[in-house]
């Protein structure tokens, strides 16, 4: 697959069918993963992979939680914005997404606390998020689909907890990995076009000025 049509193609999938995925490819996505870049020059990440049912629904019942007390009447009979409209469709779906999926991979960065002080205290994180970008394009090489779960509030301890993980790690996210529903309804989508978002020189647009001199 090209390297525009993976870009293009990569995608939120909620939705999954129960065709097998290949261990070979769940260790291609987490090699690629692998090559992203580190503020530390180490690599120094692991991954936890679920496969097995009954220990992704052990792992998510935070998220199973979070599903049960949402409320999709709220969003009955409203003039919704496209971010409404793909709240009220993704949340009814934050646990079957990775319960359902073949694999579930968790990638954990060393870490003890975050510190968002400056922003280069948080290069641990953006250094677990270009592993994480690298694992759902390489997914979506290998003609699968990925769900996106970041967890909230509680959740990123329960989680690893559950999981054994050991103080001073966390992750930023947990990614179900398996072949996409071809029902599954695509919700509409924000425009990806870069006009409009193009400064030359210096920012162009209101909110210009009132930031602190050097």
């Amino acid at each position: 697959m090209e390297f525009r049509e993976v870009v293009d193609r990569r995608r939120t999938v909620r939705e999954f069918t129960d065709a097998p995925v290949e261990f070979a490819s769940i260790e291609r996505i987490i090699e690629a993963g692998m090559k992203a870049p580190t503020w530390d020059h180490w690599r120094d990440w692991q991954f936890i992979v679920l496969h097995e049912r009954k220990d992704k629904k052990r792992a998510f019942a935070y998220a199973k939680r979070v599903v049960q007390r949402f409320d999709e009447s709220r969003y009955e009979n409203r003039q919704l914005n496209l971010s409404q409209k793909m709240y009220a469709y993704a949340m009814p779906r934050q646990y079957t997404m990775l319960v359902e999926c073949p694999y579930v991979i968790v990638p954990l960065f060393r870490c003890k606390k975050l510190n968002a002080e400056w922003v280069s205290k948080l290069n641990p994180l953006a250094d677990a998020w270009c592993v994480a970008e690298n694992m759902m394009l390489a997914a979506t090489d290998e003609s699968l689909g990925c769900s996106l779960r970041i967890p909230l509030n509680r959740e990123h301890d329960v989680v690893l907890e559950v999981l054994g993980v050991p103080a001073g790690w966390m992750t930023p996210c947990f990614i179900g990995v398996g072949h996409p529903n071809p029902d599954e309804r695509l919700p509409e989508q924000c425009s990806a076009s870069p006009v409009g978002h193009i400064h030359h020189g210096r920012w162009a647009g209101p909110g210009a000025q009132g930031r602190l001199s050097l």
